[in-house]
């Protein structure tokens, strides 16, 4: 629990000094006011709180998010005073580390911040795009609506993403394990078998091979692992650099299953995305801006700000700057001009994110179950080659006799 300076005033002419721990603000006031204390000032204590504060913010979970959201628009959309709706959010969250989150936001609007600014303090949490929703939706007096909204789009989401996570997951946890105990068989245990058949002047192909490629790993494991670990290095710094970035995110698209697999999610997340904003009464610049950046890909995302500043500078419709991206369909653009034409961009770009939330479970549910035996015959066949290449000398040598 953090832990907060305070300064207080008792009664006309006497104040008070000291430290207070607390999960926020908004409740080390609370506790001050219990004592008959009337607060000047209260500020967290540096180099506890602000560490520890540090460390707990990443471990809060979008799932929280949506969680509160939900519960925050359900409240204000009953009536509750947005105060008094935080300090429910905050007496039922178990969440000790989102409680405390909820407690400073809360203290925040106590200090005579509007929601959006409190929430702009955690971007951690609420990023850009949460922020100018909810601030367009305090600026049209329609807080709740908006609320929904996110957390119903941000909900889609989530689920999207576990359906890809599960799809991808699965196959490359199967084909990992199945290539490293493959090369931990070739590296470690096979050579003090495969040593017996040493006397053998000739031996059938699959057991040269074996033993080959056995020998080899035994020499030069380290290398192999470091190479592994020096590529993976090099990826992971390319990632850093904003050109590297881009090349790396280009190769994604490229992969057979995963890039298939990036670009639907990606879409479905800017369509939605595009939808909520056009709906908050945001300008079409502003839409695009944030739009972007809910794009994981790079690629994806220097083209859709390719389209922004066409869209804007040149003055083309949205739909038009859309055709001319390379790797966001026509089927997009297609639909963003009937509702330009139909003065329902927003509705259409909904439809938009809902085909493709669709069609990702769709080829979720098929890479699944495609990839699954494959993978056991893949894995079968390696296993089945090793313990046939052992055999066959043994078989030869029996024939022999």
């Amino acid at each position: 629990m953090p832990l907060f300076t305070y300064k207080a005033k008792q009664g006309p002419h006497r104040t008070e000094e000291g430290v207070i721990d607390a999960f926020s603000r908004a409740e080390a006031a609370d506790v001050l006011s219990s004592r008959g204390l009337v607060p000047i000032y209260i500020e967290e204590k540096q180099g506890g709180g602000a560490e520890k504060q540090k460390r707990w913010a990443r471990r809060i979970k979008q799932r929280d998010v949506v969680v509160f959201t939900y519960q925050l628009a359900s409240l204000t959309r009953s009536g509750v005073p947005i105060l008094r709706a935080l300090s429910t959010i905050r007496a039922q969250t178990e969440h000790a580390r989102f409680k405390r989150l909820v407690g400073d936001i809360e203290g925040s609007i106590r200090d005579g911040q509007m929601l959006s600014e409190a929430l702009q303090r955690h971007g951690a949490h609420f990023p850009e795009l949460y922020v100018s929703m909810v601030r367009s939706g305090e600026s049209g007096g329609v807080l709740d609506t908006v609320l929904t909204r996110l957390a119903e789009a941000m909900d889609k989401e989530e689920e999207t993403r576990r359906s890809v996570q599960s799809a991808v997951a699965y196959p490359l946890l199967t084909l990992s394990v199945g290539l490293l105990t493959v090369f931990i068989l070739l590296t470690f245990f096979l050579p003090r078998v495969l040593s017996l058949f040493d006397e053998y002047e000739s031996l059938p192909l699959p057991t040269r091979i074996l033993v080959g490629t056995s020998a080899f790993c035994q020499a030069n494991w380290y290398w192999l692992v470091f190479g592994a670990l020096l590529v993976a290095a090099i990826f992971r710094r390319m990632a850093t650099h904003e050109r590297g970035r881009l090349y790396v995110d280009g190769l994604k698209l490229k992969l057979p299953l995963i890039g298939t697999f990036i670009l639907l999610t990606d879409i479905a997340r800017f369509s939605r995305t595009l939808a909520l904003l056009l709906q908050s009464g945001l300008s079409i610049d502003r839409v695009l801006l944030l739009g972007a950046q809910t794009a994981s890909n790079h690629v994806l995302r220097e083209e859709i700000d390719g389209v922004r500043q066409q869209t804007v500078s040149q003055g083309i419709p949205f739909s038009e700057g859309m055709k001319q991206a390379h790797h966001i369909p026509v089927f997009v653009a297609n639909m963003s001009a009937v509702g330009e034409e139909g003065g329902r961009l927003d509705e259409a770009l909904d439809e938009v994110a809902a085909f493709y939330e669709r069609q990702i479970e769709r080829q979720c549910r098929l890479a699944i179950s495609l990839l699954e035996p494959v993978l056991i015959l893949v894995v079968g066949a390696l296993v089945g080659f090793i313990v046939a290449a052992m055999l066959l000398p043994i078989f030869e040598l029996g024939t022999r006799l």
